[in-house]
Parts: structure tokens; C-alpha cells; sequence
């Protein structure tokens, strides 16, 4: 199976299947939950990703952030800083992740951009916690999930990869990295 001309998702509502490729722009609404979705993420119709200013980055959780996650993550921000106003968390997946995740450099790579580099645990997947997206702030997330409030109250999370949130973190918004050379 060629996949190597599927572009990436960003998700636009409140459940992983709300969701768009990249290239393509929001969904007109067709039912209640678009529309309550709509209204909740303070998104319309016809929007792109690359429109959502973000405020919060959050690569982890126990679905994407595996050694191989973090190093992809890493080439799109090693030697760049976060953008400004941007809070941006990596938290590995699990403690053998993130001992070999040290052994690589990776940590330094994160923090030298300005990310936290956090101990593995459920941090911002699910806003129980201290490790809150502020109230209507959009963050691209790595997570599994994208329900209302999931990040914290009146959190906006966008569901991606871990290339793209890394990406989007030095951008302060969504961009392709399919056009980045540290995609090739």
C-alpha cells in the first residue's frame, strides 16, 4: 500500500473523527454535533488548519510518544526556538522512553527550543491534573482524544502527529511539514 502522497490530519471538533486532511478546509456543518462542535472549538466552515493560532503544544501520552515519535518530533525543532507566546510540553510515554530518549540528546533538543521536558505520565492527555490548556486556547495535541474540556476547561485540542505538532510549535500555528526539509 503506497501512502506517500496522504497528507496530514488535524482534527477541527470534538471527537477524532472530526478531522481534515492538511489541504483541505473545514466541513460545511450537517448535523447538531458539527455545530455544537463548531461553536465549542469557535471554529466555521471553511477554515483551514493553518488558521488556528495556537497557544499550547503538547507531544505525548501513551499513543504517540514513543521513542520513535520523539525522534521525529526532534528534527523539526532542533536548533529552532518554540514561537513566542507558545507553551509548548513534551512528556515521553514511559520511563524506558524517556531513559532512552536522554541517552540520544533529545531532552537537550526539546529544551534547548524551549519546551518542558516532562516525566512520563498523563500531564496534559487529560486535564485531571495541574497540566491545563488555559480556557479557550487551541492546542495541537498528540493525545488520543479531543472531547470537550479533555485538556482542561474550555480547552480547544486538535488531535495531530507528533511531526506536526512539533512543527507547529516553532510556527505558532499548523503548518505542512511535508514542504519542510526535515520531512525528507
Amino acid at each position: 500500500m503506497d501512502v506517500s502522497d496522504l497528507a496530514p490530519m488535524v482534527t477541527w471538533g470534538t471527537n477524532p473523527a472530526m478531522g481534515v486532511d492538511f489541504d483541505s478546509s473545514f466541513p460545511e456543518i450537517k448535523d447538531m454535533n458539527d455545530e455544537r462542535a463548531y461553536h465549542y472549538m469557535d471554529l466555521e466552515p471553511g477554515q483551514k488548519p493553518a488558521d488556528i493560532e495556537l497557544g499550547y503544544i503538547f507531544i505525548g501520552s501513551c499513543t504517540n510518544a514513543r521513542l520513535s515519535d520523539l525522534q521525529l518530533a526532534a528534527r523539526f525543532v532542533k536548533g529552532k526556538k518554540i514561537a513566542p507566546n507558545l507553551t509548548a510540553i513534551v512528556v515521553p510515554g514511559s520511563r524506558p522512553v524517556k531513559r532512552a530518549a536522554e541517552k540520544l540528546g533529545l531532552d537537550k533538543v526539546f529544551l534547548d527550543a524551549g519546551f518542558e521536558w516532562r516525566d512520563p505520565g498523563c500531564s496534559m492527555c487529560l486535564g485531571m491534573n495541574p497540566d491545563k490548556v488555559p480556557d479557550g486556547v487551541h492546542c495541537a495535541s498528540t493525545s488520543n482524544r479531543n472531547f470537550e474540556d479533555r485538556q482542561g476547561f474550555g480547552a480547544k485540542t486538535h488531535l495531530c502527529s507528533p511531526a506536526m505538532a512539533a512543527a507547529a510549535a516553532i510556527a505558532g500555528r499548523f503548518v505542512d511539514v511535508r514542504q519542510m526539509p526535515e520531512a525528507q
